[in-house]
């Protein structure tokens, strides 16, 4: 008697792809449910705090160049 894979037997072609494509159905489920909202949630929570920090960062850039006109404005004029 042949011994065939499993896979490769025509008898069971059938429940393995219904059982194929009931996992890929629930891990479609699970992904849309659960998964990728919390990647979305994740993607908002950094835009959003890159944002906070380019602000800041523009602030201490010109309180920077405020402060060195001053220190220039006052060496000139001490040197006067």
């Amino acid at each position: 008697m042949k011994r065939i894979i499993p896979q490769f037997d025509i008898l069971t072609v059938g429940a393995q792809v219904f059982g194929l494509l009931v996992t890929l159905l629930l891990f479609y489920y699970y992904s849309i449910t659960s998964t990728i909202p919390y990647f979305i949630e994740i993607k908002k929570f950094r835009t959003k705090k890159l944002l906070k920090n380019k602000n800041f960062v523009n602030t201490i850039d010109t309180d920077l160049n405020c402060n060195v006109w001053l220190i220039n404005y006052c060496y000139k004029h001490f040197l006067k």
